[in-house]
């Protein structure tokens, strides 16, 4: 008895060593994001223009950022637009990629491996590329959707896709949704290739149609998946700003603001940086919060 109770306070002594080789890492992680963080978080506190730059020295305001932002009726609008961006973005990359991957595991193989290849090409093209062959598609000059469609009769010639907000966040958004699904659809085919097709066949036998499958083994079983792709995904899409900068010639009006350029141009357009990273890290709590709730919903389903 006494040499089995030894065993067991042995084995839950504590171990050091998987700690210490761990402790470089999380040294180094601290150092590249910590230090930035506590920048971020003392700026928000402090009033920090072109004067306090000569001078050296930002002045402390306390939460005067903080209220001077909630105040303003332009930061809530933005925050209404950046919200519904990043939900359609979300919505619309989950559901076209959970399609794209329905229809990967039903393909033949050969067209399967096509497909594959294309999207890992997609995938593997440089941001910078892929926005500037989007930008081209839709330029103001030799735009190849306004030469198709001068084709079919119609005269669109010098036609500015981008005047029209609406028109506008379409593009960006098929730009962010097309740089996405490749990642999306990639992750759900390999999960579904994970289903144990027995689960299946007997659901077939006994009567359930395609979509009772999908509702009731498919899903359930992906659900984990899932989570972790929408909760990447509105991280991802709520701090959108290379593809609007770029397609918008560094000059987006204010229209096309989200909380990204918002913060952006708060802090580098009118060189007020305390505002700008009052307004990042309103952006950071928020996007912690939203992974917070996915990862609780995560541990609950691993706990049932």
């Amino acid at each position: 008895m006494s040499s089995s109770v030894a065993r067991i306070s042995n084995a839950r002594r504590f171990k050091p060593w998987p700690y210490l080789l761990i402790a470089p890492s999380l040294i180094a992680l601290g150092l590249i994001l910590g230090f930035p963080v506590y920048k971020l978080i003392s700026l928000s506190f402090e009033r920090y223009g072109l004067a306090e730059i000569i001078a050296g020295e930002g002045v402390f305001v306390g939460l005067e950022n903080f209220k001077e932002t909630f105040t303003d009726p332009e930061f809530w609008n933005i925050l209404k637009r950046t919200l519904f961006f990043t939900l359609g973005m979300v919505s619309v990359s989950i559901v076209v990629g959970a399609w794209l991957a329905h229809l990967m595991v039903k393909m033949h193989p050969g067209i399967r491996y096509v497909l594959n290849t294309v999207l890992i090409l997609v995938w593997a093209m440089p941001q910078l590329v892929s926005i500037s062959v989007w930008r081209w598609i839709f330029s103001f000059d030799f735009s190849i959707v306004t030469a198709v469609i001068n084709s079919m009769g119609f005269e669109m010639d010098n036609h500015n896709y981008f005047v029209n907000t609406f028109s506008g966040f379409l593009i960006i958004g098929g730009c962010v949704a097309w740089g996405a699904l490749p990642f999306i659809t990639i992750s759900i085919y390999a999960a579904l290739t994970q289903v144990p097709k027995d689960l299946i066949e007997a659901a077939e036998i006994d009567g359930a149609n395609p979509r009772q499958v999908f509702r009731n083994i498919i899903f359930p079983m992906l659900l984990p998946i899932y989570i972790i792709l929408i909760s990447l995904s509105i991280i991802w899409d709520f701090q959108v700003f290379s593809h609007i900068w770029i397609f918008l010639d560094s000059r987006p009006s204010a229209e096309y603001y989200t909380m990204a350029i918002y913060a952006f141009q708060k802090s580098f357009g009118l060189s007020e940086y305390g505002m700008g990273a009052a307004i990042s890290l309103i952006m950071i709590f928020a996007l912690v919060g939203v992974t917070g709730y996915y990862l609780r919903q995560m541990m609950r389903m691993g706990d049932e």
